[in-house]
């Protein structure tokens, strides 16, 4: 017998609108090796909005294109297809949740807060290893979006910000399993997979705190990790050194730089320290791209 909170959050799971049609086409321009940039030029063109977005977010400080973008044309040429995909995915994400309480808005703004701190460490994660770092960016924005699924299928009871506002508390999903019978990972995994994003982000998504579970592309799920909680140390009130960055990630999550290596990635000390110390100098700069997203 399938459980009434299941059937809840299942059931919120399909009200919410697919993602509009720019997006398919936009990743299917993007994934096409024989496309050029007026194929993409004239899917984004006619959205007017999204153009906006582009503009904006390419004249960010996330960027720091010296000479300004004052053209969709351009901002093809600069950023590329990768980045112009992620961010029309970023926006479409942004705009598909219904607009919440009054009541809600201020728990919200401070979860999103939150994962525009995480898709900052995970883009600062990524480059290190020269991995895709804009898409790490979207998939660290996004990768508790499942919390927002579950906030609307409880709006009284499900407490958003409990690892944010306990930073020591790294990984609640065994309690929301207990109090809900399914994981804010999982929800999101569901959601993604039924919007038809990228199987990265999916993975990210849904293995951001089991990355040894995820089924392919485990370097994503692993970076999310590490870059979800350097960001719940950013926000902490303590003033965190090198030091005690790099004790955490070995009291917490001893068995990382073993997968890490599996993966073929290394997670030196030295790197924690400095990831973290970078984040802790941009974030600030980059708080632009979270108003230009949510606007």
């Amino acid at each position: 017998m399938i459980q009434p909170n299941l059937i809840a959050v299942n059931t919120q799971i399909e009200s919410l609108p697919p993602l509009p049609a720019i997006i398919t086409k936009v990743m299917a321009v993007t994934a096409n090796p024989e496309s050029n940039a007026n194929d993409l030029m004239e899917v984004i063109l006619p959205d007017q909005s999204i153009c906006g977005t582009i503009l904006k977010v390419a004249n960010s400080a996330f960027f720091g294109v010296p000479r300004g973008v004052s053209s969709i044309e351009r901002a093809v040429v600069i950023l590329g297809f990768e980045e112009i995909r992620n961010i029309v995915i970023g926006k479409a994400i942004f705009s598909a949740f219904p607009k919440m309480s009054r009541e809600q808005r201020l728990t919200v703004g401070l979860f999103w807060e939150h994962a525009l701190t995480c898709g900052i460490a995970a883009k600062i994660i990524g480059s290190t290893f020269r991995m895709p770092a804009s898409e790490l960016f979207i998939a660290g924005l996004i990768h508790d979006i499942g919390k927002l699924v579950m906030l609307l299928t409880f709006p009284n009871n499900y407490p958003l910000l409990r690892e944010i506002s306990s930073p020591d508390r790294l990984d609640s999903t065994g309690e929301e399993v207990r109090d809900y019978s399914i994981s804010h990972d999982q929800v999101g995994l569901k959601l993604v997979k039924q919007w038809l994003l990228p199987e990265k982000l999916a993975m990210a998504i849904g293995y951001h705190h089991s990355p040894e579970k995820a089924t392919s592309d485990v370097q994503f799920p692993l970076i999310i990790q590490v870059a979800d909680i350097l960001s719940l140390m950013y926000s902490s009130s303590d003033i965190l050194s090198g030091e005690d960055v790099i004790k955490i990630f070995d009291d917490f999550l001893p068995d990382t730089k073993s997968l890490w290596e599996a993966n073929g990635m290394e997670l030196q000390p030295e790197n924690l320290s400095r990831w973290f110390n970078e984040l802790d100098k941009s974030r600030e700069e980059n708080q632009g791209i979270l108003n230009i997203l949510t606007s």
